[in-house]
């Protein structure tokens, strides 16, 4: 072989392992099993690949299975579809009974617009009381809305109701 050849054949060699996993990472994760006391570089590299390549094997089948349930994204349920599917996932079987699930975006806009009416109401009843509305009603009405509140909610409340009271001029209409 000449010198060009083997230079051409390192070439293809790093082209072949480059890696878009950390090295180091995997390096410090084979470190944890206590049988392992040493370990070379080159296995890294080949680990390193390894974990890469079945990973882009799982995504794929996990994306066959959405795409044919005729989704884009992938979903735990089409992660299970590809493990079951699949014989080379076989160790991977019940792996994700204890995955927590994931809360929709229907669930968190939800959320978010209760939030977000819920400071325009305590908001409202500051600008009421500043014009002159009597005390009892906005503390009758807070104690109304602190039923469903967090306890950040109930105390952000009270001290808006507090500072109210002691006619402070940061809250409210600034007196003269």
């Amino acid at each position: 072989m000449s010198v060009e050849e083997v230079a051409h054949e390192d070439v293809d060699l790093e082209q072949l392992l480059k890696c878009s996993l950390p090295t180091s990472r995997v390096k410090k994760i084979c470190r944890l099993d206590p049988d392992l006391t040493m370990i070379g570089s080159d296995a890294v590299l080949f680990v390193t690949k390894a974990t890469e390549l079945f990973l882009t094997e799982l995504a794929k089948a996990s994306y066959t299975q959405a795409v044919l349930e005729k989704r884009k994204t992938i979903q735990t349920k089409d992660i299970e579809k590809a493990i079951a599917s699949k014989h080379m996932f076989e160790f991977l079987d019940d792996t994700l009974n204890d995955w927590p699930e994931a809360e929709t975006s229907r669930t968190v806009s939800q959320t978010k617009n209760l939030t977000e009416e819920t400071i325009a109401e305590e908001e409202d009843l500051v600008e009421e009381n500043a014009e002159g509305d009597s005390m009892v009603e906005l503390e009758e009405t807070a104690e109304v809305d602190n039923r469903g509140s967090t306890e950040d909610e109930v105390a952000l409340s009270e001290s808006i109701i507090d500072s109210v009271d002691e006619g402070d001029p940061s809250q409210g209409e600034q007196t003269d």
